[in-house]
């Protein structure tokens, strides 16, 4: 193999988020690379996932703002909406970032693209209709799709999922949303909020449970104040058609229940794209649920195949896979042994208001023998979230042992806009008294980062050493 001639450096499989980076990136080093997508460019973050789920969400969350702005003295009223021409402005902002991941742009890079399915034929090739194509590296970047669960009777009903309610040229009247996640709870409410009844459905006990505990009571709150109808603790038996309205038949404490809506919307989780690829035959490992199992470099199995994005399965996002895809770039072409770090993972769901997190939670710090202090400073206490109305959220510090940050949660309106503050700082490994020597424009709910910075000073200060400052100052 070592006097083998390859007519590729690199092959890619998938050109989603994190396909898009490693192909660019390699090819702008002089790397040359093949990138096989077998969809649409861009992949799910920009065709199905990120991009038109804000840009719907734009709209929504105006809607939700027009309904609450007699609070500030306007006399207005939401008079009607059209799901087609929202819909409309979410194809069109699809269409205007469809340029920046089109083919001829990356083979404007360099890069060479090729449409069509790829399978691995061995560990050095890869097939791609009738043509065999030999490399010295391989990066499976395929992606992930919605997980379809075995529901009695879903395969007979006419659902949706991410990928086709952008579609919709009709506002549901009731729609039922199978799935409590971050997709089911923002359109959820998205929807709720442009005037349909909406009813999410979930088994856990609390929604956003992978959140600090203080989140999940919060936002259901949030979303029962918004009209919404949440079961939880809640089981799906059944679902059916019935005259054209789907009928869902949900069991709690061993009670059965019908819920009847016109649409629904499955949002229970991903699953990864590998069917087709060839794994199995190559002998690439894949976990219990079927992700790429990779090492910390990203390599699979076999050190010349490496996996990135969805398709590994931890954390799920785009701005995840573009990082996941700078450590492939480093170890495939310049083998410079770089890790994985996760210790500042942040992730932000686009409620109204938002839920931002980054790096450990409470539960996960005290498992893993870090934990030392919380600190929780309520947002209402903030002088601008009070006069913009947005006192519903909170931000919560994760202080270590060893008096470093490391983990923040913080919801409000602006939340995924400031959670990049403790973001850097655990990345830099600062204690929280580094957001007492910013200077944050007033106001600004920023600013809550140096109230929990001050809380955290003065909890911090002894008895005795108040003792002492008194006694100085009263000295004087």
């Amino acid at each position: 193999i070592k006097c083998m001639k390859f007519d590729y450096d690199l092959i890619v499989i998938g050109a989603g988020s994190g396909g898009l980076v490693v192909a660019s990136g390699a090819a702008s080093l002089g790397a040359k690379v093949a990138l096989i997508e077998s969809e649409k460019m861009g992949g799910d973050c920009l065709n199905s996932g990120c991009v038109p789920s804000k840009s719907f969400l734009k709209g929504a969350h105006l809607a939700k703002d027009i309904d609450s702005s007699r609070l500030f003295g306007l006399d207005t009223e939401l008079k009607g909406v059209s799901i087609e021409k929202l819909m409309g402005r979410v194809q069109e902002v699809i269409t205007s970032i469809e340029p920046h991941d089109s083919v001829e742009r990356y083979e404007g890079l360099g890069v060479e693209v090729i449409l069509g399915s790829g399978e691995l034929v061995d560990i050095h090739h890869v097939k791609v209709g009738e043509k065999v194509l030999n490399t010295k590296n391989i990066v499976i970047s395929s992606g992930s799709k919605p997980y379809i669960p075995p529901i009695k009777g879903l395969d007979q009903v006419p659902y949706l999922t991410n990928r086709n309610i952008f579609n919709l040229t009709t506002q549901p009247k009731h729609l039922i949303v199978l799935g409590g996640g971050p997709i089911g709870l923002e359109l959820g409410q998205g929807f709720r909020h442009l005037g349909s009844d909406v009813t999410i459905i979930d088994q856990n006990p609390h929604l956003f449970a992978k959140d600090d505990p203080e989140v999940g009571p919060l936002m259901e709150e949030v979303l029962l104040q918004d009209g919404i109808s949440l079961h939880l603790t809640t089981k799906i038996v059944e679902v059916l058609t019935n005259n054209g309205q789907i009928n869902v038949i949900v069991e709690k404490n061993g009670l059965k229940k019908e819920i009847v809506g016109d649409y629904l919307l499955v949002s229970l989780g991903r699953s990864p794209v590998t069917e087709g690829l060839g794994l199995e035959k190559v002998g690439i490992k894949v976990n219990q649920r079927g992700y790429v199992i990779t090492n910390n470099k990203l390599q699979t199995n076999f050190k010349n195949i490496y996996a990135c994005g969805d398709v590994t399965g931890p954390y799920q996002f785009t701005h995840m896979a573009g990082y996941q895809a700078g450590i492939v770039i480093r170890n495939s072409i310049f083998h410079l042994g770089a890790k994985l770090d996760y210790s500042a993972v942040p992730w932000t769901t686009y409620t109204k208001p938002e839920v931002a997190h980054v790096g450990h939670t409470e539960v996960t710090a005290r498992e893993s023998s870090v934990f030392n202090k919380s600190i929780l400073i309520p947002l209402g206490d903030n002088d601008r979230a009070r006069a913009e109305n947005d006192e519903k959220g909170f931000l919560k510090l994760i202080i270590s042992n060893k008096n470093k940050l490391i983990g923040a949660t913080l919801v409000g309106e602006k939340a995924g806009e400031m959670i990049p503050v403790a973001t850097l700082a655990i990345r830099q490994k600062l204690k929280a008294s580094a957001f007492l020597g910013l200077i944050f424009s007033y106001p600004t709910e920023a600013e809550i980062f140096k109230t929990a910075a001050l809380k955290e000073l003065k909890d911090s200060v002894k008895p005795w050493q108040s003792k002492l400052i008194k006694s100085l100052f009263l000295r004087h």
